[in-house]
């Protein structure tokens, strides 16, 4: 009887099969042993290299089959989409070292294997243009804005190995100069602003549920117009000084590089309710097992992390928008609107805009503390629509002419 094979482990992590570390043992560099034999050199993390080896395991069989008769052996040997995915994704990396490290490389991937996924994963040669338009057609404007980008140079590079016959230019470019696909219209928004006093209602109907985290945040929000995940993100040890608060902005770090990006320094001389939003952040740290965050809870179960070093009581932005709306229904607060109209925890950014303009200060200094290139991206998404501006009538009629005659 032969002997089970031993589990390979690393960082405490089992490696699956034709998954092995790289030859040259540099770091986070592995070996993916392909269905022919050759092969993949690539860069990931322990648990991003694993989950991409069982993703390429689940499709060997769409691999390991003989070319037809209109295929050459060429192209059934280079496998099919996911695992020209597979390639880019290490081209990309090689070429572009900023790529492996960048925070929005791993989100770009996933809307290029979301493609690959829902295209049922073809050969490439069989991509045609009307293929790729009943897919790109069918995907709502926020998909189509955000993975545009990353299916441009998905397709550049594999038009660049001549891999897609079928196409003679890129529909994802955004250029006129040759035919491109068309994106979705953005629908008008018809989320409805959060008052004042509705912000303290959903405030305390979160006391009364025992989401203490809730609260921290959204005081934060309200006092520094912090997007959720930077608020999620905010660490005591490395943002929080005895001054105050030191934290880049996450969406313009993603958008601009850590070079230009925004970075923001509320003191606590000018901004002394933040002294004790942070006092009380870490007292809910120690009571949740010292979480090094400052938005934390204590989950009834306790769930794996994907990244190993995350710490399993924080409260992460998926959840913080569940809670503030159990609150915010709780609380009553527009109710008898549909979910997709009421208030979100994103309108507390707004509601603080509208404050700091109520309070004296001009459109850019606002769209500078929001991190916003444009004072009208600020005006139009931010400040209008919290009160109604009446224009004050100075002319009349005159009441002589008002008599009957």
């Amino acid at each position: 009887m032969a002997r089970p094979r031993k589990p390979r482990l690393m960082d405490g992590q089992e490696l699956p099969e034709n998954l092995y570390l790289d030859p040259r043992k540099r770091k986070n560099y592995w070996r993916y042993i392909r269905p022919d034999g050759s092969n993949l050199i690539f860069y990931a993390t322990t648990a991003e290299a694993i989950r991409q080896a069982k993703q390429a395991n689940r499709q060997r069989d769409l691999y390991e089959r003989q070319p037809t008769s209109n295929e050459t052996l060429w192209t059934a040997r280079a496998g099919s989409l996911l695992d020209r995915y597979s390639h880019w994704v290490s081209w990309m990396e090689l070429n572009h070292p900023k790529q492996a490290t960048a925070a929005r490389w791993l989100q770009k991937r996933r809307y290029v294997e979301r493609m690959c996924e829902q295209l049922k994963n073809p050969m490439p040669h069989d991509l045609t243009l009307p293929v790729i338009r009943e897919w790109w057609e069918a995907q709502d404007y926020h998909p189509q804005r955000n993975s545009r980008a990353a299916l441009r140079s998905f397709i550049n590079y594999l038009m660049l190995e001549s891999a897609i016959p079928n196409l003679t230019f890129n529909p994802f470019n955004t250029s006129d100069e040759a035919p491109k696909s068309i994106p979705r219209q953005r629908q008008p928004k018809v989320r409805h602003r959060l008052t004042i006093n509705e912000f303290w209602l959903t405030h305390d109907a979160a006391a009364e549920l025992g989401y203490e985290g809730l609260q921290l945040a959204m005081e934060l929000s309200l006092l520094t117009t912090m997007r959720r995940g930077d608020i999620c993100s905010l660490l005591l040890d490395k943002h929080v000084t005895e001054a105050g608060i030191c934290k880049g902005v996450e969406k313009s770090i993603n958008q601009r590089g850590e070079e230009r990006a925004v970075y923001l320094r509320f003191t606590y001389s000018k901004h002394p309710g933040l002294r004790q939003i942070i006092n009380r952040a870490r007292q809910l740290s120690i009571k949740n097992y010292r979480c090094p965050f400052a938005i934390s809870y204590t989950p009834k179960k306790r769930q794996p992390r994907a990244k190993a070093n995350e710490h399993w009581c924080r409260l992460m932005p998926a959840r913080l928008s569940n809670q503030f709306k159990e609150a915010r229904d709780m609380a009553g607060i527009r109710i008898d609107l549909p979910s997709q109209a009421r208030p979100t925890f994103h309108e507390i950014r707004a509601l603080a805009s509208h404050l700091l303009q109520k309070s004296g200060h001009s459109s850019e200094e606002i769209a500078q503390i929001c991190a916003h290139t444009d004072a009208e991206i600020t005006e139009n998404f931010y400040l209008a629509g919290h009160e109604k501006d009446y224009v004050e009538v100075e002319i009349s009629i005159d009441p002589k002419l008002l008599s009957r005659k």
